[in-house]
């Protein structure tokens, strides 16, 4: 067998493989990455507005009614093309990636992750892939499309301009639960315990797609694996940073198909691309990740996976976002 269709071949194995083990969750990530995929197929057909509601009722079925054995060929709403093909298979692949890593923490025991781990992401670097060094957060805040509006005095704190904001806010919940579905398969082997864990998560992704009050309110910032999934985090970094690195470039992308001022859709998304697929690239190291994860407050970005949070932490940074504007100490660079 060839290298890339050894590749590919490993990667369909990981799916089929969470499909078997835990085909409610499998169903979920696919329902993820079908809503994403509407949802840039709905901005990338019109400039001016959409029907909102109308969008998040569709979203939130794909998230909610997906069968358990559904597979992504033929399921997934073909928004991704609209980006052109170099984005669709970069976004495509790192979906792939997720549920690979899924499927790994759900199967081996905690000793053989980090192998397996390290194996996946060699797999998955050997093609169109994000970087598995994280990246500055800034990104988001000053990227030429950002969605950020800086502080106007006398306000010290940015603030966010959502187009859409209950579909972001759909996505979110999404992407939450794609990383608070580790907590239960990383702490309980297979089993009543296990199922029990997994229910609850799969309970709060209900009731955050109902828009339920808090604490399961849908996450009100980008959901991150060092907030909601600290365990990928401490067995692997870089499968972590892969995972938080397309859902910030899904983001950015965001950003650019709902501004008024990009000119070509095409140009300011290949390059947004070249820069999430650069390892280099504005990353960062892994304590600087962590703190500015963390500032960004657990509660905020959807509350851990089980145990439920009434409140904002104490210990989340006052002015999350302003510590990504006006004179700031730039970020050492990650290793090479």
């Amino acid at each position: 067998m060839e290298p890339r269709s050894a590749q590919v071949a490993a990667e369909a194995d990981a799916g089929e493989a969470l499909r078997t083990i835990a085909p409610a969750v499998y169903a979920r990530l696919i329902g993820q990455e079908r809503a994403q995929g509407l949802f840039f197929q709905t901005l990338a057909a019109h400039r001016s507005s959409v029907a909102e509601r109308a969008v998040r009722q569709r979203m939130t079925r794909l998230l909610g009614d997906t069968a358990p054995g559904a597979g992504p060929e033929g399921e997934t709403v073909p928004g991704f093309e609209a980006l052109g093909p170099g984005a669709a298979q970069l976004i495509r692949r790192a979906f792939a990636f997720e549920r690979e890593v899924v499927a790994i923490v759900a199967s081996r025991p905690p000793a053989d992750r980090r192998a397996a781990l390290d194996a996946a992401v060699r797999r998955y670097r050997d093609g169109p892939a994000v970087g598995d060094a994280a990246k500055d957060m800034a990104i988001l805040y000053d990227h030429p499309y950002t969605s950020f509006v800086p502080p106007v005095p006398p306000d010290r704190e940015p603030h966010r301009e959502l187009r859409y904001p209950t579909l972001t806010g759909t996505l979110w919940a999404a992407r939450w639960y794609g990383l608070a579905v580790l907590t239960p398969l990383e702490d309980f082997p297979a089993g009543p315990e296990r199922d029990r864990a997994l229910a609850i998560v799969e309970g709060r992704l209900r009731a955050k797609l109902s828009l339920a009050d808090p604490p399961d309110a849908p996450p009100t910032e980008l959901p991150l694996a060092p907030a909601i999934a600290p365990g990928l985090v401490a067995t692997h970094e870089g499968a972590a940073s892969i995972i938080d690195n397309l859902h910030m470039v899904l983001d950015v992308l965001a950003d650019v198909l709902v501004h008024p001022k990009v000119t070509s859709r095409r140009a300011a998304v290949q390059a947004v691309v070249e820069q999430f697929s650069t390892r280099q690239y504005r990353c960062v190291l892994v304590d600087e990740w962590i703190v500015v994860a963390l500032r960004h407050s657990i509660f905020a970005q959807g509350g851990p996976a089980l145990a439920a949070m009434t409140a904002r932490e104490r210990n989340s940074f006052a002015g999350v976002h302003g510590q990504h504007y006006g004179p700031r100490r730039l970020p050492p660079p990650c290793d090479p």
